[in-house]
C-alpha cells in the first residue's frame, strides 16, 4: 500500500530525458576540416504553405560542403528545425532512423502536404490592387507563377502580368514588349514614381480657394505663373454672373450681314436638307467691351472698384483678372 502510494510522487519527480532519434556513434564522426555549421533556414511545421519538399531541398543546399556525408546531414538535421517540428523532431524514439535517407521518409510522411496545383486562370485572376507598388505585385505574381507545372513560353507569363496591371499602367505599356518580369517590375515602379510626383506638383499648384466676407466672388491663390500655363485644370475669376430677371443685349456684338452665307456641305453624304451653319460675330477683340457692357447693365459683378482710364496711364492692366 506505501508504495502504491509513493510510485505516483516518483513518476511525478521524473523528468523526462532526450535521446537523440540517431545512433549515438553518429556524433563521434569528425566533421570536414573548417567545416562550419550552417546558418539553416527553420522549419517550424506550423506555417501551412511551408513545403517539407522545398525545406529539404533547402537544406540539402546549404550542407552542399558533406553531400557526399548522408550521416553527417543526419547529424545536423534537427538544426533545421523550430517549434512544432523541432518537438516532433524529439519525440522520435531513439536509434529509430539510422539512415539520412529514412530520416527523409518519416519526415516527409509527418509533414508533406500536397499543394494545390495553380493553373493559368489562376494566374490570370491575379489583379494589382489601386494601392499595392507594381514591385510587390510582381513578386506576388512571380511566386504564384512558380506554383504554375504548366509548361508556357515565359512571354506569355509576363503578357499575363502587363494586363493584370492597375489601369493606368496598363495604358503606358499597352503593346510594349519585356524581356522578362524583373525588367516590367522595373519599368512599370519608374513610371508609378512619375505618376506621383505629376499629382504632387498638381496637387500643390492648384491654390487656395476663398469666399471674401463682403461679396459673393470666388477667388484663387496660385503659387506661380509658371504654373498657371502648366496646368490646364487652373480656374480664376474675380467677376461672379449675377442673376438676371431678363436676357441682355451687347451692342459690341453685331448680326453679320444678311448676304453672308453658309460655307458649302462637303460631307461624305448628302442630307435632304443642309444644315445651315451658324455665324457668329464674337472675336477675342471685343472681348473688353463684353465686360463693360455686362458690368454697366449688371450682368457681372466684381468685390473691387474698377481703376478709372485716368489711373491706367501708362500701365497694362486686365480687368478680368484685376491685374
Amino acid at each position: 500500500m506505501i508504495r502504491e502510494m509513493m510510485e505516483p510522487e516518483a513518476r511525478r519527480g521524473e523528468r523526462p530525458t532526450y535521446r537523440k532519434p540517431y545512433p549515438a556513434y553518429i556524433d563521434q564522426i569528425p566533421l570536414p576540416p573548417g567545416f562550419k555549421v550552417p546558418n539553416f533556414t527553420l522549419f517550424n511545421g506550423e506555417d501551412p504553405h511551408a513545403s517539407s519538399v522545398e525545406h529539404r531541398g533547402r537544406f540539402s543546399v546549404q550542407c552542399k560542403a558533406i553531400e557526399n556525408n548522408p550521416l553527417l546531414k543526419l547529424r545536423l538535421f534537427g538544426n533545421s528545425l523550430s517549434g512544432q517540428a523541432f518537438t516532433w523532431y524529439t519525440s522520435l524514439p531513439a536509434n529509430s532512423v539510422q539512415t539520412w535517407e529514412q530520416m527523409e521518409s518519416v519526415f516527409h510522411d509527418y509533414y508533406f502536404r500536397i499543394q494545390p496545383e495553380v493553373t493559368i486562370s489562376d494566374l490570370a485572376a491575379l489583379k494589382q490592387n489601386e494601392d499595392e507598388p507594381a514591385q510587390d505585385f510582381i513578386a506576388r505574381f512571380r511566386k504564384l507563377k512558380m506554383k504554375c507545372r504548366i509548361p508556357m513560353e515565359e512571354r506569355h507569363f509576363i503578357q499575363m502580368a502587363q494586363t493584370s496591371l492597375k489601369i493606368s499602367l496598363r495604358k503606358r505599356f499597352d503593346g510594349m514588349l519585356f524581356g522578362d518580369l524583373a525588367e516590367l517590375a522595373d519599368k512599370a515602379s519608374k513610371y508609378e514614381e512619375l505618376l506621383r510626383e505629376e499629382q504632387q506638383k498638381r496637387n500643390s499648384s492648384k491654390g487656395t480657394y476663398y469666399k471674401t466676407p463682403s461679396s459673393s466672388v470666388h477667388l484663387i491663390e496660385v503659387e506661380s505663373e509658371e504654373d498657371i500655363e502648366d496646368s490646364e485644370e487652373r480656374e480664376i475669376a474675380v467677376a461672379e454672373m449675377a442673376k438676371l430677371k431678363h436676357p441682355i443685349t451687347c451692342k459690341a456684338l453685331t448680326k453679320p450681314p444678311k448676304d453672308q452665307k453658309p460655307p458649302p456641305f462637303t460631307g461624305g453624304f448628302v442630307p435632304n436638307k443642309p444644315t445651315q451653319n451658324k455665324i457668329y460675330s464674337f472675336y477675342l477683340t471685343k472681348v473688353d467691351a463684353l465686360f463693360d457692357e455686362m458690368l454697366l447693365q449688371k450682368a457681372i459683378e466684381t468685390p473691387h472698384k474698377l481703376p478709372k482710364p485716368e489711373e491706367l496711364k501708362g500701365r497694362q492692366y486686365c480687368r478680368w483678372h484685376n491685374s
